[in-house]
């Protein structure tokens, strides 16, 4: 696990003091090892290609591990961030074929599999990556990230050069890209919670999307999807089997590795299937509160004691929370109004001496465990509805108003949106409507470029849903978007923020592609969550994993911004400098009363606080 950085282009506008300063931004990607790659174009020496790479020794703590790795037989060059959890399998065919390998890291497995087969090696690596190589034959840099956007990378090409980063921040520092926000990853963030791929929140940047290719050659960039081999429909009965192989291979380490337990379904699972590949000594680790009804520390502990694992527990209190709440924005690459749970969790897993951790991500997405899967026939109706009736909108909206609680706010403010060709799946992750972000943002110059971007991704993913089944449609969209943008985005930002690996087997290309290959009413989607999961693995775990309600790993935001976090979610509503006050005041009233989800407010929040802390001159 690493974090990467580097530069292709004319060698005036880079230099080593810039590449220098990159890789100080994001050492805490990587504090174990530090290595520089840099080398002038044979066909123009004004050009010149630098990698750098920050590492945080995961496999093969030796220096053969050392990055930027070089082949010395075919001179490609590669910084790598991430695992190949299948690379004892590719290492041991190369070497049947007579390859003979310096290290016993996963990076030289995969620039030996690329000096071999370039760019259709990727297709065989099974894992999470954001990867630079460089190919001195052909004078090509290429940038790859793996297919669910696990790893992130983040570039800038200004018509000549290309920049990139495993961080927006690396950018920042080297002067490589503008100070200034994205007007249309402002939208993004307020629609969504998180800035929506490819579009990031500085201008002129942007993230390779997941399961693409970037290459750059004589100062242009061309980027493509990658082939991947066809996944076959799944069966319940080899369920089991292959998550506990997936999860043999992610617990392959050579630094101690902890399973984050909440005592759901999904991380219960993971656990189970650990102690299965693992046998004794495994560890987990929960996070519980003060709060009770929030707390899940009662079945985690019974999990755990189901399992004989060696369980750990961090108390988080509300006395606690204002003062972490800073810090962790203080450690976003990117605003997010969910990365302050895996901030705390990464955290003391670091201080309890783990280097690794396994959660149980992905779970809902693939297994139908999120309330969106049974709500979206229903709105999926009442959009039918009202595209024949659109007059039935306004009365209907109208009659909510007077309702309390947020979910008729939000229909309501739907209703009088009347975007009802919207697939029903947003409406439910939506935190602001656009004509509620219109009436917030003071705004700023847009640019076309990233409104073209922005809308071709979205219409990528709406082309990889056509001839789904409708609740296949729902997995497929909370992957690519609430999973792959906040979700994912979030662990990998919060615990290396910790020097962490995070790992998700349940979001191994291996589970995912098939479990998305395979039918929905198969799965039992829309009638009982995670029906396969509870089928698989119910035999190994207390009954009430599956039996209880569902919680999700939240935290306490209700009750701490009315408490100990209030004043300060005030004072930078009432600030002014991204939106109109009026608005956002709007927006606490109704929060007080109970009108309003907390991650309103606290998107607001948390979005004036990045900004005052990376941007402080916007």
């Amino acid at each position: 696990m690493c974090g990467i950085a580097g530069y292709c282009g004319p060698a005036q506008r880079f230099s080593d003091e810039k590449l220098g300063a990159m890789l100080r931004s994001i050492e805490h990607r990587g504090p174990d090892d530090c290595g520089v790659y840099s080398l002038s174009l044979a066909s123009n020496p004004a050009a010149r290609v630098w990698l750098g790479s920050r590492r945080l020794a995961i496999q093969d703590l030796s220096p053969a591990g050392h990055q930027p790795m070089v082949d010395g037989a075919s001179g490609s060059a590669i910084a790598f961030n991430g695992e190949i959890y299948n690379f004892l399998d590719l290492r041991e065919e190369m070497a049947r074929a007579g390859v003979v390998f310096q290290s016993k890291c996963d990076t030289e497995v995969a620039l030996r599999s690329w000096s071999r087969e370039g760019l259709a090696a990727v297709s065989q690596w099974e894992g999470m990556f954001g990867a630079a190589v460089w190919d001195p034959a052909s004078e090509e840099l290429w940038l790859v990230r793996d297919p669910w956007g696990i790893k992130p990378i983040y570039y800038r090409h200004d018509g000549e050069g290309l920049a990139f980063c495993s961080e927006v921040r690396g950018l920042l520092a080297a002067g490589l890209a503008p100070p200034q926000l994205s007007w249309r990853g402002v939208e993004d963030y307020l629609g969504f919670g998180a800035v929506q791929d490819p579009v990031t929140i500085i201008d002129e940047v942007y993230a390779l999307l997941p399961g693409h290719a970037l290459r750059w050659k004589q100062g242009r960039i061309e980027i493509r999807r990658y082939e991947r081999p066809a996944a076959t429909p799944l069966e319940v009965e080899d369920l089991a089997p292959l998550v506990q192989e997936i999860v043999r291979r992610h617990l392959i380490s050579d630094v101690p590795v902890v399973v984050f337990l909440s005592g759901g379904v999904d991380s219960s699972v993971l656990a189970a299937a650990a102690r299965q590949a693992a046998g004794a000594g495994v560890h987990t680790m929960s996070v519980i509160f003060e709060e009770h009804r929030f707390s899940e520390a009662a079945y985690a502990r019974r999990v755990a004691a189901r399992l004989g694992t060696q369980h750990h527990e961090v108390l988080f209190t509300g006395a606690e929370a204002q003062s972490k709440a800073e810090e962790a924005i203080s450690r976003m690459d990117q605003p997010t109004i969910d990365g302050l749970n895996t901030y705390v969790i990464c955290e003391a897993a670091k201080k309890a001496g783990f280097t690794v951790a396994l959660s149980g991500l992905g779970g809902d997405e693939f297994f139908g465990g999120y309330p969106t899967f049974r709500r979206t026939r229903w709105l999926g109706a009442l959009q039918q509805l009202l595209r024949r009736a659109p007059f039935l909108a306004g009365a209907a909206g109208r009659a909510l108003e007077t309702r309390k609680g947020e979910a008729a706010a939000k229909l309501s403010l739907y209703l009088k949106e009347g975007n009802f060709w919207e697939h029903p799946y947003f409406l439910q992750r939506t935190v602001f409507f656009p004509r509620q972000i219109a009436a917030l943002c003071r705004g700023g110059p847009r640019s076309a470029q990233a409104d073209r971007v922005a809308e071709a991704a979205r219409e990528s993913v709406r082309q990889e849903a056509e001839g789904m089944d409708l609740l296949d449609q729902v997995s497929l969209f909370e992957a690519r978007t609430y999973m792959a943008n906040m979700l994912l985005r979030d662990s990998d930002q919060m615990s290396m923020a910790h020097s962490l690996e995070l790992r998700v087997p349940l979001v191994d290309h291996l589970l995912a592609d098939r479990m998305l290959a395979t039918p929905a009413a198969a799965k039992g989607f829309g009638k009982t969550p995670k029906l396969w999961l509870r089928e698989a693995f119910g035999g190994s775990l207390p009954e009430e994993v599956f039996a209880r309600p569902k919680m999700g790993f939240t935290l306490p935001f209700v009750v701490w911004l009315r408490g100990p976090l209030a004043a300060q979610v005030e004072q930078a509503l009432l600030r002014g400098d991204l939106w109109h006050r009026e608005a956002a005041w709007q927006v606490w009233e109704g929060f007080q009363q109970r009108r309003v989800g907390y991650s309103r407010p606290w998107a607001l929040y948390v979005l004036s606080r990045w900004v005052a802390d990376h941007l402080p001159a916007c």
